[in-house]
């Protein structure tokens, strides 16, 4: 290799291990020349590493599997199979790397063609796991446990034993099902096989705390965590995040008080906790108690959205200007989608278009949640047809989703836009490719009750090809109650009692309701025993 490409090498690699020295290399040139692949093939210089491995005099097992994992971890899996193909001998680290590769991309099927070809003299637990975590990873969980499940036996009497990979992977696998069943039969293998109270197996105990709490087994959890010989933040986090997703805030915010070692993400589950659980001003107070503290963790992305999504919540404006700035001071407003959707998102909450589209334009990338985020913040502060020339920009684009004719359609309700509401609904699946669900079908009914095209409303709704909820036909109810259509409002309580809603009087605003109420039963049309009515809003 010429001295010159040597030392340009030297000086990355030496750069990607933060040091001004010469990187030491074993004393074997074949050793260090595979190392000097893996290192170019972390920094990106994959035609580097190309070129050094094809100029090896001599090649072993770890070179070959040097370069197939630097064209794997690239993303060239034409490559990768190509070497593949060439090489002379391939262990399970060859097939795993390769099966990671599909995996990622999400090629399943080819996946498993090679985890299928590998001999059984080469097949082990990495190679096992690897196809696991291949289907869990891609939305197959059900054929993640079937794997394991039909080679188990075979792969136990040969000494393939699963280890803490397998069963993490089995666990989250198990969370995608929703079965905790799955879940406690998967936590009873970990306890026969693997040493639990090693210190080494925290991830795996930390996975199991995660899917009993996830899956509503706090008792479970919760035993878990305090038995725990060992625990490291990941342990106290997962816990805390298990009480959040329950909506027990004072039991997380008690643990999270409790940590004597706190990160990012320790203060994100907790900051989300008290949002979800309607505790804003609180979620503010603890972001502000991060900025204050001591050490080195420092508000990231996610804290960010979750403090703008506060402020919006609250309306508090001069406070989101000020995180405005700080955001813009520490480097995340140019570089960050999520936070400057976040900022749109809040100063659209506050009512102000034109700081919302200043940040919309500013932003150098903006994904298909900038553009809903916008349309949905001009539509619900008035600005209709301006909410129509942006979502028209977007649809030219191809930047939308079936959010953004959710957000297109409750513009045209709010604006009074009939017609184009109707055109735009009209168009969703032939023009767009997006079929109409639920939502769709309920803002249309909400601008049609709005217009007060209530019979129209109504037939929609009898006509959808799918199954009307509560809140569709409440949506039409509320319209007839403005309207003052007692016909339709009669039809849609049928409904709406048909479904076991509960209709009782909250407020003032529904006064009206009362009455219609009282007229129905000055009809006879009573409800059944037991059942009372409610209006969802």
């Amino acid at each position: 290799m010429p001295a010159t490409r040597d030392r340009v090498g030297a000086r990355k690699i030496a750069k990607l291990f933060n040091c001004t020295s010469k990187p030491k290399f074993p004393s074997s040139p074949r050793a260090s020349m595979t190392m000097m692949i893996t290192q170019y093939g972390r920094i990106g210089e994959v035609e580097k590493a190309t070129r050094l491995f094809e100029e090896m005099p001599h090649k072993n097992q770890v070179s070959w599997n040097a370069m197939l994992s630097v064209l794997v971890d690239t993303g060239r899996l034409g490559s990768a199979l190509q070497l593949f193909g060439q090489m002379p001998q391939k262990n399970a680290t060859s097939y795993t790397s390769l099966i990671t590769g599909f995996s990622r991309y999400n090629l399943v099927p080819r996946a498993r063609q090679i985890f299928n070809s590998i001999p059984s003299g080469v097949q082990n637990v990495f190679t096992w796991t690897a196809m696991i975590s291949c289907y869990a990873q891609n939305n197959n969980p059900y054929e993640a446990f079937e794997l394991f499940s039909t080679l188990y036996g075979d792969f136990f009497a040969s000494g393939i034993i699963p280890n803490s990979y397998t069963f993490s992977t089995l666990l989250k696998a198990s969370g995608c099902i929703r079965s905790l069943s799955l879940a406690r039969q998967t936590h009873s293998m970990i306890v026969k096989l693997l040493d639990v109270e090693r210190k080494e197996a925290i991830f795996v105990q930390n996975s199991l705390i995660d899917i009993h709490a996830k899956l509503g087994n706090l008792v479970d959890a919760e035993l878990l965590f305090s038995r725990m010989r060992w625990k490291d933040v990941g342990s106290w986090n997962t816990m805390m995040d298990g009480y959040t997703h329950q909506l027990l805030v004072d039991k997380a915010l008690k643990l999270f008080k409790a940590m004597r070692e706190k990160d990012t993400l320790s203060w994100n589950i907790m900051m989300l906790g008290l949002l979800e659980g309607g505790r804003g001003e609180e979620t503010v107070m603890l972001f502000l108690s991060l900025l204050e503290s001591e050490g080195d963790t420092k508000p990231n992305s996610s804290t960010y959205t979750i403090a703008l999504t506060a402020c919006a919540t609250l309306t508090l404006l001069e406070f989101g200007r000020q995180m405005h700035a700080y955001i813009v001071k520490n480097g995340f407003y140019n570089s960050n989608t999520f936070v400057c959707n976040s900022l749109v998102s809040m100063y659209a909450s506050c009512g102000l278009n034109n700081e919302l589209e200043r940040v919309f334009d500013e932003m150098p990338n903006k994904d298909v949640i900038s553009w809903n985020a916008v349309i949905q913040g001009l539509g619900q502060n008035g600005c209709s047809r301006k909410a129509l020339e942006i979502a028209e920009k977007a649809l030219n684009l191809n930047i939308y989703n079936c959010n953004t004719f959710v957000a297109i359609l409750t513009n045209c309700s709010h604006g009074g836009l009939i017609n184009e509401g109707l055109n735009y609904f009209n168009s969703m699946s032939e023009k767009y490719g997006i079929k109409a669900k639920l939502d769709h079908y309920i803002c249309v009914i909400d601008m049609l009750g709005r217009a007060g095209k209530l019979r129209e409303a109504y037939d929609l709704l009898c006509n959808m090809p799918m199954a009307a909820n509560s809140v569709a036909w409440s949506t039409l109810l509320n319209a007839c109650l403005i309207h003052k259509n007692i016909d339709v409002a009669r039809a849609v309580a049928r409904e709406l009692q048909a479904l076991g809603a509960n209709i009782n009087g909250r407020s003032n605003e529904i006064e009206e309701l009362r009455e219609v109420v009282g007229m129905m039963k000055e009809k006879d049309l009573r409800k059944q025993t037991g059942c009372s009515w409610v209006i969802e809003t």
